[in-house]
C-alpha cells in the first residue's frame, strides 16, 4: 500500500490503482436521505369556516356575519401568528330576560386545505348578562372554552393552533339592551404555526437515489478489477 496525497492506491502488475468508495460511505448516503427529512421554513395556510349559533329561544338570541375572508389564505413561518378579526356577533333583543341568562352553545368550525386537509372546531358559550348596582347593566358575553390544536405532516411533528378571543357585545346601561348590528363586537381570531410538517423525500425520489448509489457502486467495483 502506498499513501499519495491522501489518496489510497493499489499495486497490480506494477500499475497504481485508485481503491473502490468504501461501502460505508453509500450506505451513509442512503442513510441520510431516508431518516434526516429537511424542514420546510414556511407554509401557506387557507381554510374556510362556519360559525354556528343559538338563533332562537329560549337563551339570548344572537347573529353573526363574517369579517374575514371566507375563506382566508396567508403565510406563515415557523413560530409565527397572525392575528386577525373573524366575524361580529350582536343580538337584536332589546332586553335579557330570565332564559337569556342560561348559556347555550356557539362553535366555528374550521376546514383547512393547506397546509393539508384538517378538520376542527372551537367551541364556546354566548349568554346574556344583568346587573343591577349604580345602574341597570345589560351585555351579552361569548367565552370560549379553549384552542383548537391541529396536528399534520407525514411525521405527525406539524402543529397549527387555532385561537379564539372572548367578547362583550351590545352592552346597556339604562334602558337594556343597545340591540343591533351597530354594538355588536368583533371576534378576534390568532392562528400560530408552532412547528412544519418535515418534509419526507418521495418514493420516486428515493429510487432515483437508490440507482445513483448502485451506479456508484459498480463503477467503482469495475475500477478495481
Amino acid at each position: 500500500m502506498l499513501w499519495l496525497q491522501g489518496v489510497t492506491h493499489k499495486w497490480i502488475m506494477g500499475k497504481p490503482r485508485e481503491a473502490s468508495m468504501p461501502r460505508f460511505t453509500l450506505v451513509t448516503l442512503l442513510a441520510a436521505v431516508l431518516f434526516f427529512p429537511t424542514l420546510t421554513s414556511a407554509a401557506q395556510i387557507t381554510a374556510s369556516y362556519d360559525v354556528n349559533l343559538n338563533s332562537s329561544d329560549p337563551g339570548l338570541v344572537v347573529n353573526s356575519a363574517d369579517i374575514a375572508d371566507n375563506p382566508f389564505s396567508f403565510n406563515l413561518e415557523e413560530g409565527e401568528s397572525n392575528y386577525f378579526t373573524l366575524f361580529k356577533i350582536w343580538t337584536n333583543e332589546e332586553t335579557v330576560n330570565s332564559d337569556d341568562k342560561d348559556p347555550q352553545s356557539i362553535s366555528v368550525d374550521f376546514n383547512f386545505t393547506s397546509p393539508e386537509a384538517l378538520f376542527g372546531s372551537v367551541n364556546g358559550e354566548t349568554d346574556g348578562v344583568r346587573k343591577i348596582l349604580l345602574a341597570n347593566y345589560q351585555a351579552g358575553h361569548l367565552t370560549w372554552g379553549g384552542p383548537l390544536d391541529l396536528v399534520f405532516g407525514a411525521l405527525g411533528d406539524g402543529l397549527l393552533r387555532v385561537t379564539l378571543f372572548d367578547a362583550v357585545f351590545n352592552e346597556g346601561y339604562i334602558f337594556g339592551l343597545h340591540e343591533g348590528k351597530t354594538y355588536g363586537a368583533k371576534v378576534k381570531a390568532k392562528i400560530e404555526l408552532i412547528s412544519d410538517a418535515s418534509q419526507v423525500s418521495e418514493p420516486g425520489t428515493l429510487a432515483l437515489l437508490g440507482l445513483g448509489l448502485l451506479g456508484l457502486g459498480l463503477r467503482a467495483r469495475h475500477r478495481t478489477n
